[in-house]
């Protein structure tokens, strides 16, 4: 096993330390210590083998560029690369299809939404009298983002700003009965980590309710809890329905009939 580590301590964020890694820095990933191991006869990784086998390092080195040029982790920047609104490339529309009642999504899994437009869309059924529950809920009021139904019916989007800000928008009109297609589009200021932008709620492709977000969040949202397909478990996005946290699904409807759904989130 061939690694390195930089001179950093992986929860410091001061200004300083961003300074030493960032563009025109002069930080050079080239530059860093690589360590070997050879892990079967040490697992604990407690000999450094480098200055022994010179080649098989070059190698592991040669194969991490690779792969990490594969998987699209470039620029490093001291994994702050994030912090200066430089993320890896994405097709200009990406989606990501989810089935109902799917659970805690970990937060590596999650569609990536920062720093640009993006949509989240579900098709539901509405029984004849009416539906309420969570169509979609990541994270929680500390930082993340439902949409939801109230119990009047109204489609609503929920985004936490990391628990200072809280954004909401709400439907003018209550979705009707049958098989609904409901859409809230994102649509971000500019292609920067942390862009405000405009949000527009939509059924069956007709807008019934917009806003703004001032601001996103730049790097991640709450690691408490993951994303939640037709629920919302764990701490709740909204404390609005905080006390139906255990059954406000959109599984369930008012009139006990099941919902089916199927989710669809696009990043633009």
């Amino acid at each position: 096993m061939a690694c390195t580590k930089l001179d950093r301590i992986p929860w410091d964020f001061r200004p300083e330390t961003l300074k030493r890694f960032g563009p025109g820095s002069g930080w050079d990933p080239d530059k860093e210590t690589w360590e070997l191991y050879y892990l079967p006869e040490d697992f604990s990784q407690a000999k450094d083998v480098a200055a022994d086998h010179p080649d098989k390092l070059k190698e592991l080195e040669a194969l991490w560029w690779q792969e990490a040029k594969r998987n699209r982790v470039l620029p490093l920047l001291g994994g702050l690369s994030v912090m200066y609104g430089i993320l890896p490339p994405l097709p200009t529309v990406t989606p990501f299809a989810f089935a109902g009642d799917v659970q805690n999504v970990q937060r590596g899994m999650v569609p990536r939404i920062y720093g640009r437009s993006y949509a989240i869309e579900a098709d539901i059924h509405v029984p004849d009298g009416g539906a309420e529950g969570v169509i979609v809920a990541n994270a929680d009021f500390i930082g993340g983002f439902a949409l939801w139904v109230d119990a009047q019916g109204l489609l609503k989007h929920t985004y936490s700003f990391l628990g200072v800000e809280t954004y909401k928008q709400t439907a003018t009109e209550r979705l009707p009965t049958g098989d609904v297609t409901v859409r809230m589009l994102f649509e971000a200021d500019e292609p920067k980590s942390g862009t405000g932008g405009s949000v527009t709620l939509f059924v069956n492709d007709k807008p019934i309710g917009a806003g703004t977000m001032p601001r996103t969040v730049p790097i991640a949202f709450s690691s408490y809890s993951g994303m939640d397909i037709a629920r919302d478990i764990g701490l709740v996005v909204d404390r609005a329905y905080e006390d139906k946290a255990h059954t406000y699904s959109l599984a369930q409807s008012r009139t006990s009939s099941s919902t089916s759904s199927r989710h669809t989130m696009k990043p633009k």
